[in-house]
């Protein structure tokens, strides 16, 4: 098949043969490259903490949410079963909401506080989850290796999981243990076994436990006060719960079994009292009714992933946050989960939201996630734009250096331009010559930037702790984080999300469009040469 002269002619100008590839046409491709990169980095970027966001959200707060519009109803039990019967909606919790003071030592925080059910699980809001993530940032590595990460089991009346900023002004720390020795009574040292504590209650005191080895596959329990236990246990059963203030030992043999004498001592101490005060209690002081504060521990410290939920937050039981606020009974609203085939349709999401509204009575409203968070979401959009309309400039700056170079060009090839309409050329032939090269510039250019753009995907987290690691160091990246989490970030490759496809498809074919326009103004200007002038042209 025979190429049309002038593209082969553009060709032979880019890539002379012998000479390999021109300085034009190295910076040229390079200049646009470095352009789509940019452009498709960036907003795949920028779509990439949208996703990581509404991941967080529904993380933390479940698919929408239900609010009764006079404050309160004290018929949650009923509306929870009519909730529960819907065949879209997958769980729901009921929720009571308000602010609480709390002090610890001469500290006071007055956290968002949130009371929720703690015999309906993990179903909507995953408490266990953040309090799991909140423990590793409290405890030091030693106590963090030991101590067991609360559930949302562990939330009584009388414990509450405070968030980790609420924890560092309060000064306050759930119940913690550290392993304070492991050897033997003849000074060997024990297999390679190990004991762990799996449940260390709230109420736990503090002070030292010790579990001693009376043969390979029994042993006793030592309480702070150094007696010990009658009982003997065996590592075959199962770790034995004996109620309030001890904490459940579990010990995991090894290759190498324990032997007789071998001993652990592990060091507790004893979760943070705290003292609460409501608005409550306020108005009973008005009418000389003094109560004294309650007095609750601190089960665990918690962290959500989602930092518009409150980072001044505290987690309670329903029953304690409706003794605090005086409102026994009564529940503000329930947080939803719906069923995945809906959650993932926005569309769907809100035709659900508005017939569980229906369903509940006039005096609800069911809001879904998007719509209640969607200050945020159309802050994002606008730094989505706000990108775009930085970074295309980036493109134009290529596409006006790829036209002072075909104009130059033009100049330079004057007589040769003569030649060829002498020859016969037709003057659009010609004009396509210089057109053509800003094609093919911005084409190539367009494959190296995608290929660039996958490659800093692949490896987004290296390069992105390094640039925050370097910026920001290491106590600043934990911050930069809480907000914008590189490390979770799932960035799409083309063939696994058809937005990121369209991302890469749109810069791409702006880069060339562009760049073939750059050459326009030399074509245009080649095309208007008299050949005779142009022939005697020096």
């Amino acid at each position: 098949m025979k190429i049309p002269w002038s593209l082969y002619l553009s060709w032979k100008q880019l890539f002379p043969t012998g000479r390999g590839i021109s300085f034009f046409s190295v910076l040229g491709i390079l200049g646009v490259a470095l352009g789509v990169n940019v452009m498709i980095v960036v907003i795949a970027f920028m779509k990439g903490f949208q996703d990581k966001f509404r991941q967080d959200i529904i993380a933390s707060q479940g698919h929408a949410r239900a609010i009764v519009s006079f404050g309160g109803t004290d018929h949650w039990s009923s509306d929870l079963a009519k909730l529960e019967q819907l065949d879209y909606v997958d769980a729901a919790t009921p929720y009571l909401n308000g602010h609480l003071l709390l002090e610890h030592l001469g500290s006071r925080a007055v956290p968002f506080s949130i009371g929720i059910e703690p015999s309906l699980g993990d179903s909507v809001i995953p408490v266990s989850n953040f309090l799991a993530e909140g423990a590793s940032k409290i405890f030091s590595d030693k106590a963090g290796e030991t101590t067991p990460s609360p559930t949302i089991d562990d939330l009584e009346d009388e414990v509450v999981f405070l968030s980790r900023q609420v924890a560092e002004k309060l000064g306050a720390r759930p119940a913690a243990a550290v392993l304070s020795f492991r050897g033997n009574g003849d000074g060997e040292t024990t297999g390679n076994g190990k004991v762990e504590i799996i449940r260390l209650d709230p109420f736990v005191e503090s002070g030292t436990w010790k579990i001693l080895f009376i043969g390979e596959n029994a042993f006793r329990i030592s309480d702070p006060s150094g007696e010990e236990w009658d009982e003997e246990f065996e590592i075959s059963d199962e770790a034995e719960d004996f109620g309030e203030g001890v904490p459940v030992f579990q010990p995991v043999s090894g290759s190498v079994s324990f032997a007789s004498g071998d001993t652990f001592f592990f060091e507790v101490f004893a979760a943070s009292t705290l003292e609460v005060y409501s608005p409550a209690m306020l108005e009973k002081a008005k009418s000389d009714e003094l109560l004294p504060p309650r007095q609750v521990k601190v089960g665990g410290i918690f962290e959500v992933p989602w930092q518009g939920f409150h980072m001044d937050a505290m987690f309670g039981t329903m029953r304690f946050m409706q003794e605090m606020n005086d409102q026994q009974g009564v529940a503000h609203g329930y947080f939803l989960k719906f069923r995945p085939d809906v959650a993932s349709n926005d569309d769907a999401l809100a035709e659900a939201c508005r017939d569980a509204g229906v369903k509940l009575g006039e005096d609800w409203s069911v809001i879904p996630w998007f719509v209640e968070n969607a200050w945020f979401f159309d802050l994002l959009k606008f730094e989505e734009y706000l990108m775009v309309l930085i970074m295309v400039p980036i493109g134009l700056v290529a596409a006006f250096a790829i036209a002072i170079a075909l104009m130059t060009s033009v100049i330079r090839k004057t007589r040769e331009i003569g030649l060829l309409v002498a020859m016969g050329a037709g003057r659009g032939s010609v004009a396509s010559v210089f057109c053509l090269q800003g094609f093919v510039i911005g084409l190539l250019g367009a494959l190296a930037g995608g290929g660039m753009a996958l490659l800093f995907i692949h490896n987004r987290d290296f390069l992105m702790s390094f640039i925050v690691r370097n910026i920001a160091g290491e106590d600043g990246g934990q911050g930069v984080a809480q907000f914008y989490d590189f490390y979770s970030l799932n960035v799409p490759f083309p063939w696994q999300s058809s937005e990121s496809l369209s991302t890469f498809l749109v810069f791409g074919a702006f880069a060339v469009a562009f760049s073939t326009l750059a050459g326009l103004l030399p074509a245009w200007k080649a095309a208007r040469l008299n050949p005779s002038e142009a022939l005697r042209s020096e």
